[in-house]
């Protein structure tokens, strides 16, 4: 499209009046008259014109009304200097015995006029001013909103990047995992993965402490609780419900609000494993934990 006649740029035909800031009244008028002229597009059917014309339409009547309310201060302020010179020549050189009731009269209906029309055009800017605040506020995403704007896989942690084990839960020492978990710094949370990356729990370094604190006490020595593996934590009957709904699953092309949803529908659960398909006999290809979606939340 050429460049349309009342903005001068190359525009849509439907925003062109939404956008324009060098409208005048001559172009105006003649697009509504000739908008053929205005126009060289192939195939514009009616319903975008018609559109076009309508948000036209509106533009230039909020154009107009701008326009008018701006004239009308500057000729009031105008008229009211001069009235108040005129009255006040006639005071000086007239008869000075009526010139206190003249401007007795005048000047309140004068300054009455003139902060009427003020307060009329300065208020509806100021109205038009707060509306706008308000309705940006309004149009702010909710924290929900925001979730379900974000895809899982922009956030996870990817496989390569998670501390993870595949070993056999039988040969997996708590103690010896509570150490490697202090070694490599990742965290407090160790997920447990199958041989072929399917996940099969995940534990948090306060379990397996509570879990060996709990041997402890029951009267196990040192020896007996070094060699304390995670197949005794998952058996354990206080621990085992917990660590079979340690995680939710979700597919790749979820949100951060499946995510989250898929969190809070499972008791004690505070991590998800990203799958392709979203089941837990594929392996996983990323990690959420509830952190990530708190951080991810916030507006």
């Amino acid at each position: 499209m050429q460049g349309c006649c009342v903005c001068r740029e190359d525009c849509r035909v439907s925003i062109c009046f939404a956008n324009c800031s060098q409208l005048n009244r001559e172009p105006l008028l003649d697009w509504y008259i000739q908008p053929e002229r205005h126009l060289n597009v192939t195939n514009v059917d009616e319903e975008a014109f018609s559109v076009a014309k309508e948000t036209g339409n509106t533009s230039g009547t909020r154009f107009w009304d701008r326009w008018f309310r701006e004239r009308l201060a500057t000729v009031v302020l105008l008229v009211s200097v001069l009235a108040v010179a005129i009255l006040a020549g006639i005071a000086i050189h007239g008869d000075r015995s009526q010139a206190k009731e003249i401007l007795t009269m005048i000047l309140p209906m004068i300054g009455t006029w003139v902060g009427t029309v003020l307060a009329f055009y300065f208020g509806k800017e100021q109205l038009e001013a707060a509306t706008r605040s308000v309705t940006s506020i309004a149009r702010e995403l909710t924290p929900d909103e925001k979730l379900r704007s974000i895809r899982v896989t922009e956030k996870m942690i990817p496989r390569s990047a998670a501390y993870a084990v595949n070993e056999d839960p039988g040969k997996l020492k708590l103690v010896e995992a509570v150490a490697n978990l202090d070694r490599e710094k990742k965290g407090n949370r160790l997920p447990v993965l199958k041989a072929d990356d399917e996940p099969l729990c995940v534990v948090h370094r306060s379990t397996m402490d509570r879990f060996i604190a709990k041997a402890a006490a029951a009267g196990k020595v040192a020896a007996e609780l070094q060699v304390l593996t995670l197949y005794d934590l998952m058996t354990d009957p206080e621990f085992k419900a917990k660590l079979e709904t340690s995680f939710a699953v979700v597919p790749q092309t979820a949100t951060l609000a499946d995510a989250k949803r898929a969190m809070e529908s499972t008791p004690w659960c505070q991590d998800t494993f990203v799958t392709r398909g979203g089941t837990r006999t594929e392996p996983i290809i990323g990690w959420i934990t509830n952190v990530i979606i708190e951080a991810n939340s916030q507006v």
